[in-house]
């Protein structure tokens, strides 16, 4: 976070909040194995949102996307995993994935920066910012 940033709370921040419940662990949600293999960070406003975003909501496959890109985002940083890795994750064709970042371009929620002999950079932004305002939310 940047140091002048400001954090929001939205009002029914409190139904994003992880349960407070000791018994709560990922390890149990999910299983032990499994939790030890990491997991992503995908906020509730994303998942109860995407679906209904305006005048563009996404396809589950686009949301599927941007959970695999935001597996490569470890910071205030556009990820840059390369489309063949996306397409291996998600069981599509390279070029199916290459048309998910199409898409959610053209609905205005994904900025592509293409870089000469490196992978593209992938800026969701602009999906943060409609997720936000979905919320009520300014950023």
């Amino acid at each position: 976070m940047k140091a002048n940033a400001k954090v929001i709370q939205h009002p029914s921040a409190a139904a994003f909040e992880l349960p407070k419940d000791p018994k709560f662990s990922i390890a149990k949600a999910w299983t032990p194995t499994l939790a030890a293999t990491g997991y992503v960070a995908v906020v509730r406003g994303f998942l109860h949102h995407y679906s209904t975003l305006k005048p563009f909501p996404l396809t589950s496959g686009e949301a599927l996307f941007v959970i695999q890109l935001m597996d490569f985002k470890w910071g205030e940083d556009a990820p840059f995993p390369s489309y063949k890795k996306l397409a291996e994750r998600m069981g599509v064709s390279v070029k199916m994935a290459r048309r998910h970042a199409q898409a959610l371009e053209i609905k205005g929620y994904l900025v592509r920066e293409t870089r000469e002999a490196k992978t593209n950079r992938f800026d969701l932004s602009k999906l943060f910012a409609a997720l936000e305002a979905k919320l009520g939310v300014g950023r």
